[in-house]
């Protein structure tokens, strides 16, 4: 039989399973990774929309001085108009100024000043003639039609800034207000390419490759500007793949969203170029402020050339530290810049020959740290700490530059007096009539941005006390002419131990008048005359200006042991200025924001406190402190002039004080020592001459007692307190309340 054929055993087919497995695998993977991407790209773009479409940049919120006005009278010298212009950064040229320009000519000064918004007021740039003549200004010419002018108001002085928590600095440029050449300068310099490419310069990526495997070390970037700007903006300066991965898809994306003019504006705002102690200098505005004190539209090439010079290496190419390096990098950036057609021949070569044109130093971060201090404290109401240095708020004070220099150099000269360099010192100078805070100190090194004392230093203030105790008294029965006695006077206190007070001079006086007591500061008829009613109404007194610091009261008080700063006692002595008149001391006079929108004015205040009639009487006898009494040293330094005022010392002679007033400027100096230890000087001795120094630089004009028509004037003796002729040249004549007139006569002392 025959075999059956065998079968041959069939073949497996080809399995389609696996291709059709690895092809959905595949592209799972890849729908995965592209997810992963569109998610990877989504997170870069809202990075970017945080930063561009949010608030850009954390800015700085700028704190300015009162506008000076310029008007035909006022008391002004060229070189305190010079000094005002330099804190301005107006710089000083030979031909007709351009915009932040100025330059003398004979006895005048022709300026360009620069435009300003004054809250939503705007006053456009203009150039002018100021004219001088024997300290004062004698007329005010527009230059561009000679037309003379009555008032101008030069754009207030930056005094300070808050800075943010990157300590990052900067003044923003719009497109518009970017000059033509800077944008030229920084792509012929930075990125050729930068119009014709979409954020990646593959060209330059290989040319900066070969060039650095050549080399065998990183010597060129092929990085655009818009990498660059992703970089600063977004990223870490560290060097690794992620990072330049991250700049690379950055750079699309910002190329993608924006125009390329919003990404070199962008650029122009950013990129970092200085370091100023802890604060980082970003932007060309704010760089050619610091270094050449010239807005960026007046920069000549040589200026240009460096600050983009400075963009490859802000630390290597810095100008103070390495100038020969930075001037090798600036020319040849104008050599770019001739090359590539933006230079003249005539202009590449004058460039190329001129210094940098670098300021001496760079100005302080905040040069009047003690005043900056006191404006962020009274904004606290209104602002956080975060709003001040991220908002870019404009807050306009009443701080005067040239009232603070005076006081600056009046402080210098008079502390040389005394050979103590831990001798420190306070001083705070006010407009009592409005209660503007015109200029303040801390310390003797007055830029020290330390412990704020005129602010925080609670000291006794001594026969300060007296003024208003003075008034207190005068709430009774008595009167400047009353006759009070200097003697012994013993006080049981609550724990039982005695009080003996007793005169500085450690003599008793016998009887004189309350006027005679108060000049000379006798410590013992005020303390009779305390406890005998006095001390209710002074700490009643203390209480209506918000100055009892105690809920229990000693008698001491009556001697001025009470502690407070400098600023409190200002505040005190500005009640007794003002007729009686409370005026809350302020430095802020306007906030606006970035679109010079105001939002908040501080209006004047002043509340009736006190009775008129009675604080002339007190001011009457603070001029015969100056006159003949504890501070009669002013009628020698000041003959002729009239100046109200009070010495303070306190035990052991710890702290000399004086607060004294002129018309409308009232002054408190405070000296001391932080660990409390004597300083052997008294009020008359050392706050007094200080104050003295102070005020001989700022000049000032006599005080004026108010007309109150309740008050009649008679003259009297002061050592018995009665009536002497008009003729007798010892009589002091003192105003009284119709109804207190002394009514015995006494003979000519």
């Amino acid at each position: 039989m025959a075999r059956k054929p065998k079968r041959k055993p069939k073949r497996k087919q080809a399995s389609t399973a696996k291709p059709r497995n690895r092809r959905r695998y595949a592209g799972n993977l890849l729908l995965i990774l592209l997810a992963g991407l569109a998610l990877y790209l989504g997170y870069l773009n809202h990075l970017i929309n945080a930063r561009f479409e949010g608030d850009t940049w954390a800015l700085p919120s700028r704190v300015y001085a009162r506008a000076l006005e310029l008007y035909p009278g006022l008391a002004l010298t060229t070189e305190q108009l010079e000094y005002e212009l330099g804190l301005s950064s107006y710089l000083q040229v030979d031909s007709e100024p351009l915009a932040g320009q100025y330059r003398r000519l004979g006895e005048s000064i022709e300026l360009h000043a620069r435009a300003f918004d004054f809250a939503g007021e705007l006053q456009s740039d203009r150039l002018l003639q100021v004219f001088f003549d024997n300290g004062r200004v004698s007329a005010l010419v527009d230059s561009a039609n000679g037309i003379d002018l009555s008032l101008f108001r030069l754009p207030p002085v930056i005094i300070g800034s808050y800075y943010p928590d990157n300590g990052e600095d900067r003044l923003l440029l719009s497109e518009d207000e970017i000059p033509p050449a800077l944008v030229d300068a920084l792509i012929a310099v930075e990125d050729r390419r930068f119009y014709q490419h979409y954020g990646l310069s593959p060209k330059s990526i290989l040319r900066a490759l070969l060039a650095n495997l050549e080399a065998g070390k990183t010597v060129q970037g092929g990085s655009t500007l818009t990498q660059q700007l992703a970089k600063n903006m977004f990223l870490t300066p560290e060097k690794s793949l992620l990072r330049k991965t991250n700049e690379a898809f950055m750079a699309l994306l910002l190329e993608l969203r924006f125009s390329k003019q919003a990404i070199i504006t962008a650029y122009i705002n950013e990129v970092f170029l200085l370091q100023q102690n802890r604060i980082a200098i970003h932007g060309f505005a704010r760089a050619s402020r610091m270094l050449f004190r010239r807005s960026v539209e007046h920069l000549e090439p040589q200026h240009l050339a460096l600050l983009v010079a400075m963009v490859k290496g802000p630390s290597r190419y810095n100008p103070f530290k390495a100038p020969e390096a930075a001037t090798l990098r600036r020319n040849l950036v104008l050599k770019i810049m001739f090359e590539q057609g933006l230079l003249e021949a005539r202009q590449y070569d004058a460039a190329a020959a001129a210094p940098l044109g670098i300021v001496t130093r760079l100005p302080g971060v905040n040069p009047f740290p003690a005043y900056l201090d006191l404006v962020k404290r009274q904004l606290q109401a209104s602002y956080s700490a975060d709003e001040l240095s991220r908002r870019g708020l404009r807050v306009f004070t009443a701080f005067d530059p040239l009232v603070q220099r005076n006081l600056e150099l009046g402080l210098a000269r008079g502390l040389q007096r005394f050979d103590q360099s831990e001798l420190q010192a306070a001083v705070v100078i006010t407009d009592y009539l409005s209660g503007d805070i015109q200029a303040l100190v801390s310390d003797r090194e007055t830029d020290f941005p330390g412990f704020n004392r005129a602010l925080m230093a609670q000291r006794p203030i001594g026969s300060l006390i007296k003024p208003l105790l003075l008034y207190s008294l005068l709430q009774g029965d008595l009167t400047l002419a009353s006759k009070v006695r200097d003697e012994p006077i013993r006080i049981q206190q609550s724990d039982g131990k005695l009080w003996e007070p007793r005169n500085y001079d450690r003599e008793l006086h016998g009887e004189m008048s309350l006027y005679q007591a108060f000049i000379h500061s006798y410590n013992l008829p005020f303390v009779g005359l305390g406890v005998a009613g006095g001390l209710e109404a002074l700490a009643q007194n203390l209480a209506r200006i918000k100055l009892l610091k105690h809920d229990v009261i000693y008698p001491s008080i009556l001697l001025g042991t009470t502690a407070m700063s400098a600023y409190e006692v200002a505040q005190m002595f500005q009640v007794i200025a003002n007729n009686g008149y409370f005026t809350p001391l302020t430095t802020i006079r306007g906030v606006s924001d970035q679109q010079h929108r105001s939002l908040e004015r501080v209006p004047l205040e002043s509340h009736k406190l006190f009775d008129q009639a009675r604080m002339i009487q007190v001011q009457r006898a603070m001029i015969g402190v100056a006159e003949s009494g504890t501070a009669s040293y002013l009628q020698q330094r000041f003959a002729g002039r009239i100046i109200a005022g009070k010495t303070g010392t306190t035990s052991d002679a710890r702290d000399s004080w004086f607060a004294g007033f002129s018309q409308r400027r009232l002054t408190v100096v405070w000296l001391g020592r932080d660990d409390n230890q004597p300083i052997n000087l008294t009020g008359s001795s050392a706050a007094l001459r200080v104050w003295s120094d102070i005020m001989e630089l700022q000049g000032f004009e006599s005080f004026k007692l108010s007309h109150d028509g309740s008050l009649t004037w008679r003259p009297i003796n002061p050592a018995n307190g009665g009536i002497v002729q008009k003729s007798c040249a010892n009589g002091v004549l003192l105003p009284f309340p119709q109804a207190q007139l002394p009514s015995h006569k006494s003979a000519c002392p």
